[in-house]
């Protein structure tokens, strides 16, 4: 089956453009002898050319252009031609494209209409765009394929230390992409899948608790832009079906908590779930108190920012992490101190009154 090549870029305005790469070899640049004429400051007369070897290989080489050719934000060297493959981000000064390919019938929708010779006013908002993500298909595979795991890091009592919950941490186990969290979440933000990607790590923690013999209490995350829709009340419904044992404990961003109106509304719709709710990284921004009395959570977890060498701090440090530790448990809330690493850290926030531990010295995060 024949392939068609086509190049996908985006106008000024955001909507979608497609290019198909019908005459081969194609070039690109400002002159109106190019099959894409960019109007652009940045783009040489004659800038690029992509050719064809064999049947369904395509290269791309730069023809000694002034501010460089890219593939996959690699600047290529001048007159050298570079395989290319389905899916590369282009580059052509600062105007961005992606190379895609379709089979034959895709002809039909793709060439409705003679874009030869298409003349481009480049949009130069920010050098080397990043308006299409690296590896955006191996992600989108990860999420339908539900190819992400989890980790469990325990929450343990200070009195007794003795095991109280997990924290619910994701994992990506796609063999192409990255398992850090904090890279699948860049991920996810440059391709505006923060929320799918926040709840497939919470499905895929409850589906590891509902094989877990008796009640288990999980800790789950949240993302800031997921806060007061109907679609995160919808994600906690199906996973707490997914694991009818669990507690589940939902981590609210700092962020949404200076929204008190609808904080309030939040605290009730998951009470009445039977859910409960921890602020999150408490005292990493600032701390909120008038917020926090105005909604009390039913934990807050005091961020390792203020916890780390606390036995070592001044006494003035000492006293204010005191002090604010009391003003929260005189609210009714759960003291949780996190990123305890040290017995003398620990021994310090015992004393303090915190009622929770989550760290490396109690426990570090396992897969499950």
């Amino acid at each position: 089956m024949t392939t068609v090549w086509f190049l996908e870029g985006a106008t000024a305005g955001g909507d979608a453009l497609f290019i198909p790469l019908e005459s081969l070899p194609f070039h690109i640049g400002r002159d109106n002898t190019c099959e894409l004429r960019l109007i652009s400051k940045d783009v040489s007369r004659i800038h690029a050319r992509i050719e064809q070897h064999g049947n369904d290989r395509l290269t791309l080489s730069d023809l000694g252009s002034t501010n460089g050719s890219f593939v996959n934000r690699e600047r290529l060297s001048p007159n050298v031609a570079t395989p290319l493959s389905a899916g590369d981000i282009l580059h052509f000064g600062k105007s961005e494209f992606r190379l895609k390919s379709k089979s034959a019938q895709f002809n039909q929708t793709v060439a409705t209409t003679d874009l030869m010779n298409m003349t481009v006013m480049a949009d130069l908002s920010a050098p080397l765009p990043e308006h299409f993500a690296l590896q955006e298909q191996e992600f989108l595979e990860m999420l339908n394929q539900n190819l992400v795991t989890v980790a469990y890091q325990p929450i343990v009592d200070f009195e007794h230390r003795r095991l109280m919950a997990y924290e619910v941490l994701g994992r990506g186990k796609h063999p192409l992409l990255p398992q850090a969290p904090i890279r699948l979440l860049e991920l996810a933000r440059l391709l505006g899948k923060e929320v799918a990607l926040s709840e497939a790590f919470r499905l895929a923690g409850a589906r590891a608790a509902a094989n877990i013999s008796g009640p288990v209490r999980l800790f789950m995350n949240t993302h800031p832009s997921e806060m007061f829709t109907e679609a995160l009340y919808e994600s906690l419904t199906v996973i707490m079906v997914t694991a009818p044992n669990m507690d589940l404990v939902i981590e609210v961003h700092e962020t949404a908590v200076a929204e008190v109106a609808k904080m309030k509304v939040m605290a009730q719709r998951l009470r009445s779930m039977g859910v409960k709710f921890a602020y999150d990284d408490f005292g990493a921004g600032q701390s909120r108190l008038n917020e926090l009395a105005e909604v009390p959570p039913d934990f807050v977890k005091f961020d390792m920012s203020l916890i780390r060498n606390i036995d070592q701090a001044s006494p003035t440090k000492q006293n204010m992490l005191s002090r604010l530790v009391h003003m929260v448990k005189d609210l009714g809330s759960v003291a949780l101190a996190e990123g305890v690493e040290t017995d003398g850290e620990a021994e310090m926030c015992q004393s303090m009154g915190f009622q929770l531990c989550q760290g490396y010295l109690t426990g570090r995060p396992k897969l499950v």
